[in-house]
């Protein structure tokens, strides 16, 4: 399981990104958002078709994307590209029995937030 920490700029980001988005209610507080199953995110639902929630995922994982890199100074780890940040996105998505702290580790691992190695 992944480290959810207040400290660690992939956890806050992802934590603010999907409240803006509107996923997670916007009266959770950081200390409970990690431990939130991907199936009880806004987008999920149970009555969606596999092809709805591939598309809704798809959508999320482009917005997060775009909110990392243009509104809060995200950049791509070295070797990282667009599809691959945007795929991993996507893939956890799908799985609703990871938690909002998987999220925030694949983000980790596919962008350098910003002032991040200041946070080290």
């Amino acid at each position: 399981m992944a480290n959810w920490n207040a400290n660690n700029r992939a956890c806050t980001t992802t934590w603010t990104t999907l409240r803006v988005m509107g996923q997670i209610p916007q009266d959770m507080v950081f200390n409970n958002a990690g431990d939130v199953k991907i199936s009880e995110l806004t987008y999920w639902g149970e009555m969606t078709s596999a092809d709805m929630r591939q598309t809704q995922a798809r959508t999320l994982a482009i917005m997060m994307d775009n909110i990392f890199r243009m509104i809060r100074g995200a950049k791509y780890e070295e070797g990282k590209t667009n599809q691959q940040a945007v795929e991993a996105i996507i893939n956890t998505l799908l799985n609703g029995e990871k938690i909002v702290a998987d999220l925030a580790e694949i983000n980790d691992a596919n962008y350098y937030f910003w002032k991040e190695n200041e946070n080290a």
